[in-house]
């Protein structure tokens, strides 16, 4: 079995062998989450200049700090660990953007909907050599508490990056409390 189908059994089987999902009963104000995800750009370009749906793979590197019983705030980063190129939207149908590893980071605030899900928004940058893009983000994430310290995440986020393209991505990894 190569290694991304036993991290995918292991992911579903942890779920299993746990009893129980309770929040932590002391609260912790600090979260640090690792995340492995997808970023889904459909106005990618191919080699020889057509549009062609792209599924890049990237990282997630999270803060979040509890300011109350519902709400977080927190600095995400992402970055997709590959070059490519994107039809610009709201320009010229012609200009065509390469994007060299760009890391996307933004203030976000998250308000929880209940035990499990955040609904998350901010607004912060897109920065790659060449050009930086303002970006708004939006999302959700589901959280499964494995003991008082650690939790198993997935989210989805979709990034609106302003005059530049659009792109959304689909994540999973971890989240330490403390």
């Amino acid at each position: 079995m190569n290694t991304v189908t036993i991290f995918f059994v292991v992911v579903l089987l942890i779920p299993c062998t746990v009893l129980a999902q309770e929040p932590p009963a002391q609260h912790k104000k600090h979260q640090l989450q690792v995340l492995i995800s997808h970023t889904q750009i459909h106005s990618g370009l191919d080699l020889e200049g057509n549009r062609k749906w792209q599924s890049l793979p990237s990282w997630g590197l999270n803060y979040n700090f509890q300011v109350a019983d519902t709400w977080k705030i927190g600095l995400h980063s992402d970055i997709v660990v590959e070059d490519f190129q994107v039809a610009a939207m709201g320009r010229n149908e012609a200009e065509v953007l390469d994007r060299s590893y760009p890391i996307a980071s933004a203030l976000v605030a998250s308000r929880k909907l209940a035990d499990h899900f955040q609904l998350l928004i901010g607004i912060g940058g897109e920065f790659a050599p060449g050009q930086r893009f303002l970006l708004f983000r939006g999302g959700i994430e589901y959280g499964y508490y494995l003991d008082e310290n650690w939790e198993l995440i997935g989210n989805v986020t979709n990034d609106f990056k302003w005059e530049a393209y659009n792109s959304w991505a689909i994540g999973m990894g971890v989240s330490r409390l403390f």
